[in-house]
């Protein structure tokens, strides 16, 4: 989940970098980098999450609705606390 959090912000921060440089013509070439990385970053952050439901789908062990529920809202809830916590980290670090 800290991975998923650390790709998600990676995602963050390439979208934003796509965006701000569109249609700027010198810098056409960081605006496809940009696209590239946010689209690694995006497809990552997926991948990291869905293992993290998997892994927690086979350590929980209730009924399979409740399962998948639980590791569903556990899952997104320390993502999300990861995330925030690595924002705040790595402002603090720059």
């Amino acid at each position: 989940m800290l991975v998923a959090a650390n790709r998600f912000l990676s995602y963050l921060w390439w979208t934003a970098c796509y965006s701000a440089w569109r249609g700027i013509p010198k810098m056409a070439e960081q605006w496809r980098a940009a696209g590239t990385h946010a689209s690694l970053n995006g497809w990552s952050f997926i991948v990291f999450e869905i293992a993290s439901i998997a892994l927690l789908c086979t350590a929980i062990r209730l009924r399979y609705a409740l399962r998948i529920l639980a590791s569903l809202i556990i899952t997104v809830a320390a993502t999300a606390v990861f995330a925030l916590a690595l924002s705040w980290f790595k402002q603090g670090v720059h």
